[in-house]
């Protein structure tokens, strides 16, 4: 029995590598390899009892804030949309699954060096949508054009033909202008263009024989372009997310290189120094301004945790503000907006949400409105912000999100989590530096800077009911506990051998 325990304990850890890889490149795939990881893990506990479920201090924390969200859900006005939001909730036991099947630092600096590759990928796709664009820009569309016919209009943007990425004029008319099928031709579109591409893309057809059979767009009557990107997202269907993900990364590169570069040779720590240069330049190109701040102060909060001295300690606050000032002239150049700009309707959308979703909040303060209530149920609350600026998707700030969908109870819960994860972190730093754990104080200091600027992002993001963006951040949740059992159990060998 043990025998099989032992292959099943190496399928988890392959799931764990594919889980990570997929990680920065497919939700789908990255949640299908978790899902198997735990299965493996489960049944390798049942073959193997005598295997230990290892302690930590974030057990009891994380236990409260799923009970009280589970108690939010069994009382909310609709429970199936809320137990649907759980779904979210219960990416929680990601970290404890991560936790139990890291054994050993080494297995932690894998993982890291896969999901680096990974990132690499995503970057390298995000920099080929740049250049190669996304799909197809409508413009001068005629009404007796076929397209129009179809249903689409001018400024749509058409992604896909018959489920093949077309980003060519010329090849989208040689393409169409051939077909000669008794089938109706499909085309992904999505309307008026914007950021959520893949998201809110639909399907329309052309029916069979209305095709003009001709490679001219003036037969088509319409005048097609290239669609480039003003922000990248690589293989996410917003640039916020990819900005979440790589604010995050960035910062663990940084603590990495921080805490080994005088340790390491010259080209592994000129390497680490390019993976984070890398880093910063894809998140400068989503635009986003939350994460850009956010990334500086963790990176800068990286520096204040390692460097002492005084007067190095006196000038991170200045750079934190040369960073915000930075960020509104570049904001201004390519977005036209400033970094807190009330005349851009974004942040007056943002602020409006903000304002009914405390006076929700106050109104159902113990087990708030329910999960997705709002969403299936948009006729029992009357939001201005959404009737004024035609947009519903949630309140933009991930206190006030869990305050009106939750209850005060859960954002109570969850600041008390959170607030565990960050002494578990500093403890860890401090604790490794005593031992000279060099490879764990770096890997833990990374750690610290990706958690303070996800928290600091999440002020103005809800990021953390982005499935991808919380699929990372439970990801380093778990190597933070593995590598702080790791660290104890170094501390316990030390002390019983002296």
């Amino acid at each position: 029995m043990n025998r099989i325990a032992q292959k099943i304990e190496q399928i988890a850890t392959v799931f764990l590598f594919l889980f990570v890889l997929l990680q920065p490149i497919s939700i789908a795939g990255a949640f299908i390899a978790y899902s198997f990881l735990a299965l493996a893990w489960l049944i390798r506990l049942m073959l193997a009892p005598k295997l230990h479920l290892y302690r930590s201090p974030l057990d009891f924390p994380i236990l409260i804030y799923w009970v009280l969200c589970a108690l939010s859900a069994l009382v909310s006005p609709l429970p199936a949309s809320s137990w649907e939001g759980m779904r979210k909730v219960d990416m929680v036991f990601l970290a404890i699954v991560v936790a139990h099947n890291i054994p050993s630092v080494r297995r932690a600096k894998q993982l890291l060096a896969v999901l680096f590759l990974g990132t690499l990928v995503s970057v390298a796709y995000a920099g080929w949508q740049f250049v190669a664009g996304v799909g197809l820009h409508v413009r001068d569309l005629r009404q007796d054009s076929v397209l129009f016919r179809a249903g689409i209009r001018n400024d749509d943007v058409i992604l896909r033909v018959d489920n093949q990425a077309i980003r060519r004029p010329d090849k989208f008319l040689s393409y169409l202008g051939s077909k000669t099928g008794d089938k109706p031709e499909r085309l992904l579109i999505v309307h008026d263009g914007g950021f959520d591409v893949l998201k809110d893309a639909v399907a329309v057809e052309i029916p069979p024989g209305a095709l003009p059979h001709s490679t001219n767009a003036a037969d088509w009557g319409v005048n097609l372009q290239t669609e480039k990107l003003a922000r990248a997202r690589s293989f996410y269907s917003h640039p916020v997310t990819y900005a979440m993900i790589l604010e995050s990364l960035g910062c663990l590169v940084f603590g990495l290189w921080l805490g080994l570069h005088r340790r390491l040779s010259p080209a592994t720590s000129l390497a680490l120094m390019g993976l984070w240069i890398i880093l910063a330049l894809a998140l400068g190109a989503t635009l986003t301004r939350s994460a850009w701040l956010s990334f500086a102060f963790g990176c800068l909060a990286v520096v204040w945790l390692h460097d002492r001295r005084h007067r190095v300690r006196v000038i991170l606050p200045l750079l934190l503000i040369l960073a915000a000032m930075g960020t509104n002239t570049a904001i201004h150049r390519w977005r036209g907006v400033g970094l807190v700009d009330l005349n851009d309707p974004g942040t007056q959308y943002r602020m409006e949400m903000w304002k009914e979703g405390l006076k929700l909040a106050e109104t159902h303060p113990w087990f708030g409105v329910g999960m997705n209530t709002i969403r299936d149920s948009p006729s029992s609350f009357v939001l201005e912000a959404e009737s004024k600026y035609n947009l519903w998707s949630h309140f933009h700030s991930t206190p006030i999100q869990l305050a009106v969908m939750q209850g005060f109870p859960v954002l109570f819960a969850w600041f008390a989590m959170m607030g565990c994860y960050l002494v578990l972190l500093v403890r860890l730093v401090r604790k490794a530096l005593e031992q000279e754990n060099w490879v764990l104080y770096a890997m833990a200091l990374g750690l610290l800077g990706g958690a303070i600027a996800f928290l600091a992002s999440s002020a103005v993001q809800y990021n953390f009911g982005d499935s991808v963006v919380a699929l990372q951040f439970w990801f380093f949740v778990g190597l933070a506990l593995a590598l702080n059992r790791q660290l104890l159990a170094e501390t316990k060998l030390a002390g019983s051998t002296s």
